[in-house]
């Protein structure tokens, strides 16, 4: 093939990136890349294994004199991100990413690039077919559906993996010498109740929340911003104190690690007392206002009469208004090492009621495993004693930060002597693999390293050329060290 990044270094892995863009990918079709990675595999003379979901472990011996030196895990994800411009016609299930450089950045036509993760991949073939250079063992793992859910690490089985020492280079980060050392591991709630119904008798309300600021359940948490479920159960139980209240609707939220933005309600109170129920409301929404004037500054609460033909029971009513406003949720714990890292969350994302079904959705983040198991010991006995089933549902390990990792430590220096620049460390209360790959191997000593890019998950994603060279020296020279 042609190859578009031909005259850059390092020639081998870019090629390797270039030809890993013509393979489909997006998360759920990695089939084909896994194939071509076990050709690569057979045709170098590699061990390899792969499984079920397309993860594959390919493995090179230590160079000459190095055999017997700790392996070395490295490890990325073939899966991409499928986006691209509204006029632009192209089939992610088939057609290759069209590559081209501008000033000194690798992009895409229109597309997004892959870079995310396809540089680690590159990067890992390039090493595992070059021959003139000092390495410890290798076993590079190439793991699949990562952008969906860190579903391919999930399934991994660490039984083939030998290496205690992983460097990760899906970093995330905006320049090359920043390097994630601690990740949440979360544990997603399905909460569920299923109401009786009976005529609606009294006046009817409506209660809306809007105007909160939402965001991100792992990148904003800290910030404290208010969630519309929380603050209108808090609203709701107000009311509930002064007067009976049925409910006949309860919803909000749209993504389970989405903090809620907007929240409506329709109740019933008895005849007569609409007005004071609505100025109720009003006078904790101005309390709520005040609280979040920093961090929600356009929080707004209204209400209105309106009409519905049944309710909840008040059993029913209680129960759900309870439940929610007892449930764990916003910040748990903060870290007492590195500045503004929430350690344990929780976020309470999503409620429905289809059909004459509640629905609650909440999900737990935590680098500290004992802390997400103490959450989830409170909502499930929480559920119990107001009457919901606690569905547990998909969970995924934490990486909690080691002030003691020796291969960051050794990587670090590296760095600072090659580029005279000190590495600089933060921590994500998001999920990653590492945090997976951490709960597998409780023993795993875990640097992150990539090139900068940027514009990850969008058709302007595009990738450092200059960067990419950069790292690809630093980890040869990361390897010889670790041989000495």
């Amino acid at each position: 093939m042609d190859y578009v990044t031909k005259g850059y270094e390092p020639a081998d892995a870019l090629q390797y990136f270039e030809e890993l863009s013509a393979i489909p990918r997006g998360s759920g079709n990695e089939g084909a890349v896994a194939d071509y990675i076990c050709e690569f595999a057979k045709a170098h003379g590699l061990e390899y294994y792969r499984d079920k979901v397309h993860n594959v472990i390919v493995k090179k011996p230590g160079s000459k004199g190095c055999e017997n030196v700790p392996p070395l895990m490295l490890q990325g994800h073939t899966d991409m991100v499928c986006v691209k411009l509204p006029e632009v016609e192209h089939d992610f299930t088939k057609d290759p990413i069209q590559l081209e450089i501008k000033d000194g950045w690798l992009t895409a036509k229109g597309t997004t690039l892959g870079a995310d993760d396809g540089m680690a991949c590159a990067y890992m073939l390039a090493f595992l077919a070059k021959e003139d250079y000092v390495h410890p063992p290798l076993e590079c793992v190439f793991t699949s559906m990562e952008e969906i859910g860190l579903l391919g690490a999930m399934e991994i089985d660490a039984d083939k993996i030998s290496a205690r020492r992983l460097i990760n280079m899906d970093g995330g980060t905006a320049s090359e010498n920043v390097s994630v050392v601690s990740c949440a591991g979360g544990q997603v709630y399905n909460f569920r109740r299923t109401p009786a119904w009976e005529k609606a008798e009294g006046e009817a309300l409506a209660f809306s929340i809007r105007g909160l600021l939402g965001g991100h359940s792992a990148g904003v948490m800290h910030l404290g911003r208010g969630n519309g479920l929380k603050l209108m159960a808090r609203i709701l139980a107000a009311v509930s104190r002064e007067m009976p209240v049925a409910l006949a609707s309860f919803i909000g939220g749209a993504k389970m690690n989405a903090i809620v933005s907007e929240a409506d309600a329709v109740i019933v109170v008895p005849a007569g007392k609409a007005d004071e129920a609505g100025q109720i409301g009003e006078k904790i929404a101005a309390e709520i206002k005040g609280e979040l004037s920093v961090s929600d500054p356009g929080f707004a609460f209204s209400w209105e009469k309106t009409e519905t033909d049944r309710v909840m029971t008040a059993e029913d009513s209680k129960a759900l208004i309870t439940f929610l406003q007892l449930l764990p949720d916003g910040i748990r714990s903060m870290s007492q090492e590195i500045k503004d890292l929430v350690v344990c969350s929780s976020n309470v994302g999503i409620l429905t009621m289809d059909g004459d079904t509640i629905d609650i959705c909440d999900c737990i983040r935590s680098s500290e495993d004992g802390l997400k198991a103490a959450v989830s010991a409170e909502m499930e006995a929480l559920a119990a004693l107001t009457g919901f089933e606690a569905v547990k549902g998909t969970g995924f390990g934490g990486w909690k930060y080691d002030a003691n990792s020796k291969l960051r430590a050794l990587c670090a220096d590296v760095y600072e002597k090659m580029y005279g620049e000190k590495m600089e460390f933060q921590a994500t209360h998001g999920g990653l693999e590492c945090g997976e790959f951490k709960s597998k191997i409780p023993d795993l000593d875990i640097m992150v390293i990539a090139p900068w890019a940027r514009e990850a998950h969008t058709p302007e994603e595009s990738l450092n050329l200059e960067s990419f060279r950069r790292v690809y020296n630093y980890l040869l020279a990361v390897f010889e060290e670790l041989c000495r």
